[in-house]
């Protein structure tokens, strides 16, 4: 009997020892992953995640629509690293199978950088992996854990072993930068996340809204505000997942948003809606953001709180009480009765703003509005009072305090100048419209039919504001033929999935079909 309790304790205290050795492996190695994703997300807002696996390469290889969005420069300095690293077989058998980050960084002088990062294997010895890197003739040794590669006569990126991590760029900053990690990031944790739960899938993008401003400052030529002052605040994450096509780019995923107060936070948990609104915007339209929901109840319901979470409720209750006193006018039972379900901000390639609500009787609510309006002429009209449009949807329309208006086909159409109400006029009345434009049409065509809220860019309509609003070599880059000219399309498509929005991100090149000779030749 003792001999059996002496073997039955010595067999558990072996199980017990050869789990903590397993455990204890699986830690340091989680550890090791950890500090190569640290490294690749500190400061980063953008973050492309693949394998180190040759099918990959050859995959993306035939991609040139990922070639012109990086551009020739950023794609020939990525294809000359992996001729130095990844495709020598004595390096890259200390890196196959690993994951590999591509973070886009700001760097300085107002320019935009990657940075690589990846592991070493952890079962590798990584003294040989350094006696390897100095036996190149093209790698040599800069400093203590600091190599740099020559890849031709005026260029060289630099590459840094810290710990079990290898870092690349081009950028001795960024190299640096990385090696300052950050114990505790949310976006860290929120990639581990999803990294979980996502398998078998080319590559991913991985967004950090937080850091958007960072990245922003580097590319526009002002301030972030108006349109893109969102990404100040804008606390949220996404993670994409590439669909390869020859066609067009298209990544799918969802968008997850941690504030609280997020205006965007208003259209969570809402069955997502087939929308109209967007039919009625001229085919001059730069840009637009819209936003659906599935009753105007019981979203006003969520804006008030929302309202009230902001502390803005009162100030949107006195602009109600104002009218009611003044002109005996109760808003309320107008809005709340005659609102459907969608409304819409956009911007013409002449850099005028203009916001629309679809309603139910179009011609009801513009007689109900005649004693809270001044008229401009037939069509148009001015509100008296204002933040009327701002009480009622929320921050989109705070820029329209008292805007000039018009109500054609049941939808109220706002700017702030009666010219730009008059232009919209006549370009809807004479058919002038983006949905009669085959790249649109084609780029929709791609995405989903139901959504929440989209924001939508027609490059080319938006290439005088991009002119004056972003830095000379990203413009550069935007209208090169080489670049992103041919690119007509960019869209972001949010649909709610109750606390998370499934998400799909486009950018679209309509190409003409083809006319047969037969055809062409009648």
């Amino acid at each position: 009997m003792k001999k059996i309790v002496i073997l039955t304790s010595a067999l558990f205290l072996g199980v017990a020892f050869m789990a903590y050795l397993y455990f204890s492996k699986l830690g340091i190695d989680n550890d090791a992953k950890d500090l190569a994703l640290q490294s690749a997300t500190n400061n980063a807002a953008l973050v492309f995640s693949f394998q180190n696996d040759k099918g990959f390469y050859d995959i993306i290889e035939g991609q040139q629509l990922i070639q012109q969005v990086l551009g020739k420069d950023k794609m020939s300095i990525l294809k000359q690293l992996k001729t130095s690293i990844i495709d020598d077989n004595l390096l890259n058998r200390y890196l196959k199978d690993q994951q590999v980050y591509i973070s886009v960084l700001p760097d300085s002088n107002k320019t935009l950088n990657f940075l690589i990062t990846l592991q070493i294997q952890r079962d590798n010895d990584i003294k040989k992996f350094y006696e390897q890197l100095k036996l190149k003739k093209a790698i040599s040794e800069t400093a203590k854990d600091l190599y740099t590669v020559k890849l031709n006569d005026s260029l060289s990126v630099y590459l840094s072993i810290h710990g079990q991590v290898l870092t690349a760029s081009t950028s001795l900053k960024l190299i640096n930068d990385a090696n300052v990690r950050l114990t505790e990031n949310p976006f860290t944790e929120y990639i581990k996340e999803n990294n979980r739960q996502i398998k078998n899938v080319l590559t991913h993008v991985y967004i950090n809204f937080n850091q958007a401003p960072l990245l922003l400052k580097n590319i526009i030529a002002g301030n972030i505000n108006g349109e893109i002052a969102i990404f100040n605040k804008q606390n949220s994450f996404a993670v994409l997942n590439y669909n390869f096509s020859r066609e067009k780019i298209l990544f799918s995923g969802n968008t997850e948003l941690k504030d609280q107060h997020n205006y965007l936070k208003l259209f969570e948990n809402t069955a997502a809606q087939n929308t109209s609104i967007q039919n009625i915007l001229p085919d001059n339209t730069a840009n637009y953001t819209l936003y659906a929901y599935d009753d105007y109840g019981k979203w006003l319901k969520k804006l008030n709180s929302w309202q009230e979470q902001t502390k803005t409720l009162s100030k949107t209750n006195a602009v109600i009480k104002k009218v009611k006193d003044e002109y005996r006018i109760d808003l309320n039972s107008i809005f709340t009765t005659y609102t459907k379900n969608q409304f819409i901000l956009f911007q013409l390639s002449t850099s005028e703003k203009l916001g629309a609500i679809s309603l139910s009787n179009g011609e009801k609510v513009k007689q109900l509005l005649l004693d809270v309006s001044t008229d401009y002429n037939e069509d148009i009209k001015l509100f008296k009072s204002s933040d009327i449009l701002y009480s009622y949807f929320g921050e989109p329309f705070k820029k329209f305090a008292r805007p000039y208006y018009a109500i054609v086909d049941n939808n109220l159409v706002a700017a702030n100048n009666a010219s730009t109400v008059q232009s919209f006029l006549n370009d809807y009345k004479n058919n002038r419209l983006l949905i009669q434009t085959p790249q649109y049409v084609d780029a929709v065509n791609q995405i989903s039919t139901t959504s929440n809220v989209s924001y939508y860019i027609n490059t080319k309509n938006s290439a005088d504001i991009f002119r004056n609003n972003i830095q000379l070599p990203f413009y550069k880059h935007l209208r090169a033929d080489s670049g992103l000219k041919s690119f007509d399309t960019f869209y972001y498509q949010m649909s709610a999935d109750k606390n998370k929005f499934i998400t799909n991100l486009l950018l679209n090149k309509y190409l003409k079909p083809e006319i047969p000779d037969s055809l062409s030749n009648r």
